[in-house]
C-alpha cells in the first residue's frame, strides 16, 4: 500500500470524484456529500482516500486514522460501508474498495423499485418489483421459511415508513411474520 495521501492528494481527489458522480452517478441519484473540501464531511473523506487508493483494498483503520487526522471532530470508528446506503459500489468487508464509476447493484434494484412503487397499479405490481419476496426477509411467497415452521409466506402490505398513509407509494410486500413485527 501506498503511503498515506496528503491533504493535497485527498483534496486531488475528491476533485476527480466529483467529476466522476457528475458524468457517470448522478443519473442514477448516487448521493454525493456536499462538500467543497474533501475534510468536510467523515463521506467526503471516505470517498478521497478510497479514491486515493482505487487499485487496493484499504483497511478501514487507514481511513479512520486519516479521519482523526484531517478533521478533528471525527472518532475513530468510520462506518465506510454506509456510503453503500447513498449508492456507492464497494467490495471488501473491514477493507474497502471503491469502483467510482458504477453504482452498486443495490442501490439500482431499490431505485427500480423506487420507480416501480411510484408507477405500481395496485400491490401486485409492487410485489413483482421485488420478486414476490418479503422486503424484510427475503422469504418468498408461496413456500414454506424454515425460519417460521411449515406455514406458507403469505406476501401483504406492509408500510416503507409506518408514521405514513399505506398508498402505493407506501408499500412494500412483507410476510405475515415481518408485517406483524414491524405493524
Amino acid at each position: 500500500m501506498k503511503e498515506l495521501p496528503t491533504p493535497s492528494d485527498l483534496q486531488s481527489a475528491w476533485e476527480e470524484i466529483q467529476d466522476i458522480h457528475e458524468e457517470y452517478l448522478e443519473r442514477d441519484e448516487v448521493k454525493l456529500p456536499n462538500a467543497v473540501h474533501y475534510s468536510e464531511q467523515a463521506k467526503s473523506i471516505w470517498l478521497a482516500v478510497l479514491y486515493y487508493y482505487q487499485d487496493e483494498h484499504v483497511d478501514k483503520n487507514t481511513i479512520s486514522t486519516i479521519c482523526m487526522r484531517d478533521n478533528s471532530d471525527l472518532g475513530h470508528d468510520q462506518q465506510i460501508r454506509h456510503l453503500k446506503r447513498d449508492g456507492w459500489h464497494l467490495s471488501g468487508r473491514g477493507k474497502h474498495k471503491l469502483d467510482p464509476f458504477k453504482p452498486s447493484t443495490e442501490w439500482l434494484n431499490e431505485k427500480t423499485r423506487r420507480e416501480v412503487r411510484l408507477n405500481a397499479n395496485d400491490f401486485i405490481d409492487i410485489k413483482v418489483a421485488y420478486g414476490n419476496k418479503c422486503a424484510t426477509c427475503g422469504a418468498r411467497e408461496g413456500r414454506p421459511d424454515s425460519r417460521y415452521g411449515d406455514d406458507l409466506v403469505e406476501l401483504q402490505q406492509g408500510h416503507m415508513d409506518p408514521s405514513k398513509p399505506l398508498d402505493l407509494q407506501n408499500i412494500i410486500p412483507q410476510c405475515q411474520f415481518c408485517n406483524r413485527i414491524s405493524g
